[in-house]
């Protein structure tokens, strides 16, 4: 595994210290339950199955449901860091056992963040403290105060807990990244792609090229930062475990989707893989999403347009946006934000997955902002269904197309244009309308464009370019190469700061954090994810068709987040 930023670093700043966390929870002197401390640590329900109740910053009263332990130290149990407060890892072999801090997993927090003076005294303090017993334990969760009898940060609550909920809780935090995840070897790291049966081979192809270069540099890296390893070693001894050689495995689905489980399952038992990168899906993700939850296996940056509903439910795949639905949701806040509503508006959509989730999408949110619009949905069948609803409908209507086939419907709209002076289509249908609409079309056409504008400026896109050129990478698909870059270093970054400790929801959480930094590739205006979040962009436009531009597009609002 590369470390290329990790060793430049390392060899400015060395390891001059010698640090140890201070404990948020520990464990009671009974035995546990590790399902009732599981459901403590993520949903703040004690052994009785009500909320707990505790104080935060001395005197605000909270319950376990507004703070549970999870909120900050996260679903791996190893912390985080952000805006001066240091959470510390409290996994059971860190909390329970006195030994010789681990400075690689510190490394994140001491060398890849920007603190303020107030953070940098409190975790470089050599604050030295005994392992974790029942007792000490149980007053660090009611009074504050860690092993060594230093007391917490006042955002740490002190909560009025049972023995039986410490005791069920310290069995918990035992399971906690015990063992390291599936698809790691002491050689090699294993990764998926997944491509499912009604992908573009064309976009298939530029995004499995763009992976196996991406593989290729990064095991050229592994080679040599590891064939002289006690060269330096101050600095490269300390992360020798962490390197692996990557390996790529592309999953080619066939089949409808309700037989993709069974072939996924069948492609994990054959070869456990650490997480998927990218991946191309033509329709709903939900299969695949399904399974990446049920295994717990992180699924990057997945290019589809119908991402698994559902934010903010710690699910394993995260994605760039949440699709037609998002601009669905976004055209509807357009139509409401006009300095005149419109009087009537006509959806017509296909009767498959991609017409049906933004049409829902569409109307529920019309509900909300033009309660008083009347809404009128239509579904059709084919080309010959689409161009009878549209021969159906009066000119003094904005109407709104959410196809099942885009190319088909293009050329439908194109065959028998439409009275209405306004009409909207998904983003997806740019580049045929672009090919058969007439100008007189064009100008009554608009876009939902959940994309950046063109001539937006993004370094990182640039450099990215760069590397492509260099490795003479055909950039025939700019977006899904793009996006399948920015997946990648996503993964890369997240593994560079685990370090040795292979934990998928470890990874997982580092990603969410990193992807609140500058490696925007120059898709969308902008990528960022909160704790638990799963979908980095959050808006859309509205374009207008534009042939005389190099885009053939030309963002005509302002940015629309639903």
């Amino acid at each position: 595994m590369s470390r290329r930023r990790l060793t430049a670093i390392m060899r400015r700043i060395g390891f001059a210290l010698a640090l140890v966390s201070a404990p948020f929870c520990a464990t009671a002197g009974q035995a546990g339950d590790a399902e009732l401390g599981r459901k403590l640590y993520w949903d703040g329900i004690g052994a009785d199955g009500q909320p707990i109740t505790g104080i935060t910053q001395g005197d605000v009263k909270i319950s376990g449901t507004q703070f549970s332990c999870v909120n900050c130290h996260r679903p791996s149990g190893f912390g985080t860091s952000e805006g001066g407060n240091y959470v510390p890892p409290i996994i059971g072999e860190v909390l329970f056992e006195k030994k010789t801090p681990n400075r690689n997993r510190m490394f994140k927090d001491l060398y890849q963040e920007v603190q303020p003076p107030g953070f940098w005294a409190r975790v470089r303090s050599p604050r030295m403290r005994p392992a974790y017993d029942d007792e000490l334990l149980a007053r660090a969760l009611s009074d504050g105060v860690d092993a060594a009898g230093h007391e917490f940060d006042p955002i740490m609550p002190r909560y009025d807990l049972t023995a039986a909920d410490v005791a069920n809780l310290s069995a918990f935090l035992k399971t906690l990244s015990t063992e390291i995840d599936p698809g790691v070897t002491g050689r090699e790291i294993h990764f998926a792609t997944i491509i499912g049966p009604d992908a573009d081979p064309a976009e298939a192809d530029a995004m499995v090229r763009t992976l196996e270069l991406f593989f290729e540099w990064m095991n050229k890296d592994t080679e040599g930062d590891t064939r002289n390893p006690t060269f330096s070693p101050n600095y490269r001894s300390n992360f020798i475990s962490a390197y692996r050689y990557w390996r790529l495995h592309v999953w080619q689905l066939d089949g409808p989707p309700e037989t993709w489980r069974d072939q996924l399952e069948a492609k994990y038992a054959d070869q456990p893989v650490f997480a998927s990168v990218s991946g191309l899906v033509e329709g709903p993700w939900d299969a695949i999403g399904g399974f990446c939850d049920d295994k717990r296996l992180p699924c990057i940056f997945p290019n589809t347009e119908l991402p698994t509903p559902g934010e903010g439910r710690y699910g394993y795949s995260v994605y760039f946006n949440r699709g037609l639905p998002l601009e669905a949701e976004a055209l509807a806040v357009h139509l409401g934000d006009q300095p005149t509503a419109p009087t009537r508006v006509v959806q017509i959509h296909g009767t498959g997955p991609q017409g049906t989730r933004p049409s829902r999408a569409f109307a529920e949110t019309m509900g909300f902002v033009l309660p008083d619009t009347a809404l009128e949905t239509r579904a059709y069948e084919g080309a010959d269904g689409l161009a009878a609803a549209l021969a159906d409908q009066s000119a003094d209507t904005t109407l709104v197309i959410w196809p099942q086939d885009v190319e088909e419907a293009v050329a439908v709209i194109a065959d028998s244009p439409p009275a209405q002076t306004r009409i909207f289509l998904p983003s997806a249908a740019k580049d045929s309308a672009l090919g058969v609409f007439s100008p007189e079309l064009m100008a009554q056409t608009r876009l939902v464009w959940p994309y950046d504008k063109p001539g937006s400026y993004h370094p990182r896109k640039y450099r990215i370019r760069g590397w492509m050129h260099t490795r003479r990478l055909e950039v025939s698909h700019p977006r899904i190469q793009l996006q399948t870059y920015y997946a990648l270093t996503m993964i890369e970054f997240g593994l560079m700061h685990a370090i040795d400790d292979f934990y998928r929801d470890y990874v997982l959480e580092i990603i969410e954090h990193e992807a609140e930094n500058e490696l925007n590739p120059g898709t969308h205006p902008e990528l960022g994810l909160g704790p638990g979040q799963r979908f980095a962009s959050k808006g859309a436009f509205i374009a207008e068709l534009a042939p005389e531009e190099r885009v053939g597009y030309r963002v005509v609002s302002e940015w629309i987040v639903p």
